[in-house]
């Protein structure tokens, strides 16, 4: 095997390495996103029974207000009651009484029941903001887990690319040309083995010329279908 192509299997060893760990720190902000995703459902239900507890209290203000409204019309009638001399004014005054009472007592029960549903309301909330709390916890370990892990990864590319540098060193320049923009174009490798006369990289028969190009271990020989570097394998 040509010493070029020992060099060059050397490098791409790494520079596949090199490109699986920028795949995996590229992936990275994708699974932040996704862990933060999960917070979502969650926020949105905690947002929504807040909300929901907030429209009950104002509905009990109102009643409140409707309360307050009508106890200070009897108070007033019954002022003018006492003031009045006249049997039918004080009857007549008397009967609004009686009907500001039943409002009451009506607006009353609505207040009752809106107080319920706050109770309700306040217990589906405050279960709610449990359940976010502990998403929120679970959450965070996992974008603690993926800070760590892309501050591996950037150790370990750093590593790899000063190795990449020293072995990429003594390629001539001509030869790593080549494989640079084949290693680039190719997903897999630009360097790839010649076994039983197939192309390990596009599976291609090749033709008994590039078989004895190898064989001579003289210049570095290319697929002639894909362009890939070869070895010879046999």
């Amino acid at each position: 095997m040509l010493q070029e192509i020992t060099k060059l299997l050397q490098l791409q060893e790494r520079d596949q390495r090199i490109r699986a760990l920028q795949k995996e720190l590229k992936d990275i902000p994708k699974h932040e996103a996704l862990a933060k995703s999960q917070l979502a459902g969650d926020t949105a239900a905690v947002d929504a029974g807040s909300l929901r507890a907030k429209e009950i209290e104002v509905k009990i203000k109102g009643v409140e207000l409707d309360i307050q409204t009508r106890q200070n019309t009897i108070k007033r009638l019954q002022d003018q009651q006492f003031e009045t001399r006249k049997n039918d004014e004080f009857q007549a005054m008397g009967i609004e009484i009686k009907r500001y009472e039943s409002d009451i007592s009506k607006i009353e029960d609505k207040q009752l029941e809106f107080m319920e549903e706050l109770e309700a309301a306040k217990a589906a909330l405050k279960a709610a903001q449990a359940k976010l709390a502990l998403t929120q916890t679970r959450v965070n370990e996992e974008l603690k887990v993926l800070i760590e892990r892309a501050e591996g990864v950037k150790k370990r590319l750093s590593g790899l690319e000063a190795e990449r540098s020293e072995l990429a060193a003594p390629i001539e320049s001509q030869t790593m040309d080549l494989y640079t923009r084949l290693f680039t174009k190719k997903p897999d490798a630009a360097v790839v083995p010649l076994e039983h006369g197939i192309c390990g990289g596009c599976h291609m028969k090749v033709v008994s010329g590039t078989i004895q190009q190898l064989r001579s271990e003289e210049i570095v020989t290319q697929c002639e279908s894909c362009g890939r570097i070869l070895y010879l394998v046999e």
